[in-house]
């Protein structure tokens, strides 16, 4: 026996005194004539422990809440509810919430343990079974080995940590069984029972009262515990509710419900409110017509039970929402889930399981990266009709200009989990459209962030403006905006630099027959484009100078820079020995802003 919750039991009997006699007038309820708990329900009322509905009803049938058996309890013992701490025990029962400070003072007596995994179970139906658990529990009786007891016809369904706490409430006379000798374990708790068991339950305490006081021994022979002794090891009062298939009957005076009880078999019917596909990071749209729980479950998991989903949700393979309004949307959150089919489940208060909703796919949106570095580049000298700058597909990039034409796939890729997708300019929408699978998924919107570019949709790509005004000081940008299904998914900046400067070499190098020219920004050659190299042997007099064919070499831009490889011609023609020099004059050649390298000649010197 929990020696503190005995001491506990006992001083908060002392206390229940004060309850007998009612502060105020007496509440009469108007709905409980014909309730075999009656009278129990009208005492209860007078010494403020349990209340109606406010308007004078008191739904003596109802089911009794987790939540709300917690105030009944807490009051039934006269716990402590202004000390309530300020972080809470259960995430389904915050500060605020109205049965707050009772969930909390009967944990700090370790009356309530929860559900495991800081869940409390707040508005779910207090089973029957978990209500001879607490009842005793707060008793502090011995109930070891009273299980063996049970002669319940379906003592079977009773889960394993409530069978001795069953048999010891019903050798104190707390509860009793159905008519049928059943015990129906997995049944709701209806109101009036709570109230009759509640009852019996205060009298018990009562009677503990004048047989024991606060200093006496237990009669296990315990002596009363110190401040300091730690409590009985923690364990949940209950597994998670499960539908059950006992519908048990109806006995008056019965704790099991009595008359008018009638169990909840019917299953919830689960709806979707969202349309295939649902990208991940957004909430999935359904709603349940009771109000309970809804699941969403990777199909093709374990799915038949309550205790199923859990621990799908538990694993972080699935989601849970609780739904307070029947019939409402309610929206089911899709963070950090696997790309796939699901399904969603509606759980009622009585546990009972729907169907599995229409299968939903939930995809990873479609991403936009920008290529490293990327950045657009634009030549103030020129503006409108002087050149025009066009963004273009991959279909118009060959052998055009690439100052006036800009391959859209040289600034930014479109992914969709590790792969990339094609665009594909449509002119009668004036956007680049996102093909995946040989179907369009999405598209990408242009558009200029600054008053002095203009983005304009034409049947070859989306041109590019300069306005006079425009200089190297120009602050400008270009929005990238990525649609799927028409829903905008992101947006990025490209920034778009003004450049009117030609660039300058800072390296010319040769090594091992191949010469690389590198300038201070990326180059790049324009349809006019001349190369000229000219061979001078180191024991000439410097005049004498070899001007090497074009087909002695191969000229290309690598990485922004110039790199000519020379071919087995010019080894043959021109034996190269150290201290040889190369003149090399480049024509033709600048940065993307079409400013051209200027026509000084390069020397490079062979090691």
């Amino acid at each position: 026996m929990n020696k503190k919750l005995f001491a506990k039991v006992i001083t908060a009997a002392a206390l229940l005194g004060t309850l007998a006699s009612p502060a105020s007038a007496t509440t009469f309820i108007t709905d409980i004539n014909g309730s075999y708990a009656k009278d129990a329900i009208q005492e209860l009322v007078d010494k403020g422990i349990i209340n109606g509905h406010g308007d004078g009803r008191f739904d003596p049938t109802g089911h009794i809440q987790r939540q709300d058996f917690a105030i009944i309890l807490a009051k039934s013992l006269g716990l402590d509810m202004n000390s309530a701490p300020a972080a809470a025990t259960f995430s389904d029962v915050p500060p605020g919430h109205y049965s707050f400070a009772a969930v909390e003072a009967a944990v700090q007596v370790g009356l309530i343990h929860g559900y495991g995994n800081h869940q409390f179970g707040n508005g779910d139906s207090l089973s029957r079974q978990d209500m001879a658990v607490i009842f005793t529990r707060a008793l502090g009786v011995d109930v070891s080995g009273k299980g063996n007891k049970l002669t319940f016809t379906d003592k079977d369904d009773i889960s394993s940590y409530a069978k001795d706490a069953v048999a010891a409430a019903v050798e104190l006379g707390l509860i009793k069984g159905n008519t049928d000798g059943s015990f129906s374990p997995l049944q709701s708790a209806d109101r009036q029972s709570v109230a009759l068991v509640a009852n019996k339950f205060i009298r018990n305490i009562e009677e503990q009262r004048h047989s024991q006081q606060p200093s006496t021994t237990p009669p296990n022979g315990d002596t009363p515990p110190s401040a300091n002794e730690p409590s009985a090891p923690t364990t949940p009062e209950t597994k998670k509710p499960e539908p059950s298939g006992n519908t048990g009957s109806s006995g008056s005076g019965s704790g099991s419900g009595g008359s008018g009880s009638v169990r909840d078999t019917t299953a919830p019917v689960v709806s979707i409110l969202s349309d295939s596909p649902v990208f991940i990071g957004s909430s999935l749209i359904a709603a349940s017509n009771e109000t309970g729980y809804l699941y969403l479950i990777p199909r093709g998991y374990p799915s038949s039970d309550r205790a199923e989903l859990e621990v799908l949700v538990a694993e972080g393979l699935a989601k849970k929402v609780q739904v307070t309004t029947a019939n409402t949307p309610t929206p089911l959150e899709t963070a950090q889930l696997e790309a796939g089919i699901y399904n969603v489940f509606a759980v009622d208060r009585a546990g009972n399981l729907s169907r599995a909703s229409s299968d939903i796919e939930l995809k990873r949106p479609l991403s936009l990266t920008l290529a490293p570095g990327a950045s657009f580049v634009l030549n103030p000298a020129y503006v409108y009709d002087e050149s025009i700058v066009t963004i273009v597909d991959d279909s118009m990039i060959e052998d055009n200009d690439p100052y006036t034409d800009r391959n859209i796939n040289s600034f930014f890729q479109v992914h969709r989990e590790e792969e990339s997708l094609s665009l594909q300019y449509n002119p009668q929408e004036g956007r680049f459209h996102i093909v995946e699978e040989g179907a369009t998924v999405g598209y990408i919107q242009i558009s200029s962030e600054s008053e002095l570019i203009e983005a304009q949709e034409t049947e070859r790509g989306v041109q590019i403006l300069l306005k006079a005004g425009a200089d190297e000081d120009t602050t400008a940008s270009l929005k990238l905006t990525l649609f799927e299904n028409e829903t905008e998914v992101s947006s990025t900046i490209l920034p778009v630099i003004l450049d009117a400067a030609p660039p300058t070499v800072t390296d010319s190098v040769y090594s091992d027959g191949v010469i690389t020219i590198t300038a201070n920004e990326p180059l790049i050659w324009y349809d006019s484009f001349e190369i000229n190299i000219s061979h001078m042997p180191v024991n000439s007099s410097g005049s004498s100078y070899d001007l090497l064919p074009f087909e002695h070499f191969t000229p290309s831009i690598h990485n922004g820079n110039v790199v000519i490889i020379l071919k087995d011609e010019a080894f043959r023609y021109y034996p190269l020995q150290p201290g040889d020099q190369f003149e090399i004059t480049l024509y033709g050649i600048g940065d993307y802003a079409r400013n051209m390298i200027g026509d000084e000649v390069l020397i490079v010197e062979i090691p």
